[in-house]
């Protein structure tokens, strides 16, 4: 531990307030108490320059042999692809030109894969493939069996409450969908899915697993899909996002 707590003071801390509860911490105790656990989820706003900070401090603290890095921004059949890159195989640019990576990846992703490659550190490309998720979408669950990899996939519906949060998110930006020939339903189903694989990816592996936060707030999303009971959650909360000590284990807000 103390070794732990060596390597996180030379790593820069991001600005921000850390909340347990209603409890201010220190980052300190915020990583004591993640590096505890087997699975660790970092949510955030894809577009929040300030979670990114974040992430990548939270990645270099906790980063180690037995800890992989966890991406929903890669799908898992470029995960051969992501492998010769992290091996040196293949160059970056080749490693982009066919991994469909996010638009903002080398701005806000990449430091994190490439601090697991100069280290030799484990990376997951966790998402599933957009083509799949999309014939959910179009069709439902039907569209995608038989077809390989989703033989044995396990898909948990129960959660009534992340249903009617996510219904309710499409309501809301439904001026944003004008014209979208699917129905909100089968967008759940998708929404189901991208969970169901994305718990899949990880199989036994400790991780430190990088989503969008719908996908892990309130021990949902991704977490419905899992057995393991060693889990902890991060939120880095948008700028515009009211403060909810409930949604995740530790909520790191900005400081006025």
């Amino acid at each position: 531990m103390v070794l732990f707590m060596m390597m996180c003071a030379l790593v820069s801390v991001p600005d921000g307030i850390v909340y347990n509860g209603d409890n201010v911490v220190t980052v300190d105790e915020m990583l004591e108490t993640l590096n505890q656990a087997h699975i660790v989820f970092v949510g955030e706003k894809h577009d929040d320059s300030f979670a990114h900070e974040w992430e990548l401090f939270l990645w270099k603290s906790l980063a180690s042999d037995q800890r992989s890095l966890a991406l929903e921004m890669f799908e898992t059949d470029v995960q051969s692809l992501l492998d010769s890159f992290l091996a040196g195989d293949i160059t970056e640019e080749e490693f982009l030109a066919e991994s469909r990576p996010w638009g903002n990846y080398l701005t806000d992703y990449a430091p994190m894969v490439n601090y697991a490659k100069d280290n030799g550190f484990s990376v997951i490309a966790a998402n599933v493939p957009r083509m799949n998720a999309a014939m959910v979408a179009r069709g439902g669950f039907e569209a995608v069996l038989g077809e390989p990899g989703f033989e044995d996939l396990s898909v948990d519906s129960s959660n009534v409450l992340y249903k009617e949060m996510f219904l309710a998110t499409m309501e809301s930006i439904g001026d944003q969908m004008h014209g979208m020939p699917v129905a909100p339903e089968n967008l759940y189903r998708a929404q189901l899915l991208k969970d169901a694989v994305m718990a899949q990816s990880i199989g036994d592996e400790s991780v430190m697993f990088v989503c969008g936060s719908f996908h892990s707030d309130y021990y949902s999303g991704i977490l419905d899909q899992l057995s393991s009971e060693s889990i902890l959650t991060v939120t880095v909360l948008g700028e515009d996002e009211e403060m909810s000590s409930d949604i995740a284990d530790f909520v790191i807000v900005r400081q006025e």
